[in-house]
């Protein structure tokens, strides 16, 4: 899926303003025109991203971000991404890049199939679905310029030698079952059942570490705990109780914190850790299975690591952007003006 484009466009789908065409521009962005639609378009954008940091999101309008007047931030950022616009547009006709024509299908059909769920946000703000088309082929542009500058050319290869060492440091792979650490009917295990259960753990753990495969030595660890925690459930399908996770250094302290020395592991390692209501058996396993999952993953990676670089490429240029008021026309389209009636 293009990496650009669909959570901006799921971002549109709560939020709404209001549109005509009075004026022929709103602003210019290095002389070039900006007319009242693909400014209420950024706009709109500005608007979804202001919602969730403002202080009080349920009166945006009269809120504050990081102490800044919630509109005069709108009004900014809606600046920010015309320039964006901007810049992507100059680069893409400068490079010489062009859509294929199977991408002006996917496109059409994404268009069309997300229509029906921001019509009522476009139409009342004056908006029709040439603009929403429009709105898609940008960030399909911007996919396409980041492609270019970091994918496909030798302007700024990505090094497997890179790819490797950020995943090692953001990224590891892991097969994982549970023992379940109360009995059957919800008590508390008593200190002989932790003792057998610890047992049966640890067994499981030198039997992955000697090669046995995971989804046996759960037939037989869930096999042996079911009795002693009173449950009479068939486990000997062990590979039904075995799930494949990733885990990334920026969850792992959200919802693993109990595993964070995994990354420190070597692959092939498995490792066992006690939680209140349970035993985590987790064996650290090679990122993909196959070449193809693997160039999946290291396109996403090359995402991730460029990015930041990406970033800083368009917020330099466009730092110097000249922007040009139609004083009249910016006071009509003010953030207040926007229409949050999606029906």
């Amino acid at each position: 899926m293009i990496k650009r484009l669909l959570l901006p466009a799921l971002l549109l789908l709560a939020f709404s303003g209001c549109t005509d065409r009075k004026y022929d521009w709103v602003v210019k962005i290095e002389d070039q025109m900006i007319d009242p639609h693909t400014y209420v378009a950024a706009q709109l954008q500005a608007y979804a991203e202001a919602w969730p940091l403002a202080e009080d999101g349920t009166n945006l309008l009269h809120s504050t971000i990081d102490g800044e007047d919630s509109g005069h931030w709108i009004d900014a950022h809606t600046i920010d991404k015309l320039k964006r616009n901007h810049f992507i547009n100059a680069e893409f006709e400068k490079r010489n890049l062009k859509f294929a024509s199977q991408a002006e299908d996917f496109i059409k059909i994404f268009a069309e199939e997300g229509w029906e769920n921001v019509k009522y946000i476009y139409t009342n703000n004056g908006l029709k679905m040439e603009h929403y088309v429009d709105y898609l082929k940008n960030l399909y542009k911007e996919q396409l310029l980041f492609n270019d500058i970091f994918v496909n050319s030798s302007e700024n290869p990505v090094t497997d030698r890179e790819v490797e060492e950020y995943l090692g440091k953001n990224l590891c792979r892991v097969s994982l079952f549970k023992v379940a650490r109360v009995n059957d009917d919800g008590s508390p295990v008593n200190d002989e059942q932790i003792a057998q259960l610890e047992a049966i753990v640890n067994d499981a753990v030198k039997r992955i570490n000697d090669g046995t495969a995971i989804s046996d030595a759960a037939s037989v660890a869930l096999t042996q705990a079911g009795p002693v925690l009173g449950s009479d459930a068939d486990f000997s399908k062990g590979a039904d109780f075995v799930s494949t996770a990733y885990i990334s250094s920026s969850n792992v302290n959200l919802i693993y914190d109990f595993m964070a020395d995994f990354f420190t592991l070597p692959v092939g390692e498995c490792v066992y850790y006690t939680l209140d209501d349970c035993y985590y058996i987790c064996h650290k396993i090679p990122l993909s299975d196959t070449q193809v999952e693997y160039m999946y993953l290291k396109q996403d990676v090359i995402n991730l690591i460029r990015d930041e670089e990406f970033e800083k490429m368009i917020s330099d240029a466009s730092a110097n952007y000249t922007v040009e008021y139609n004083s009249q026309a910016v006071s009509e389209y003010s953030p207040e003006k926007i229409n949050m009636n999606i029906g």
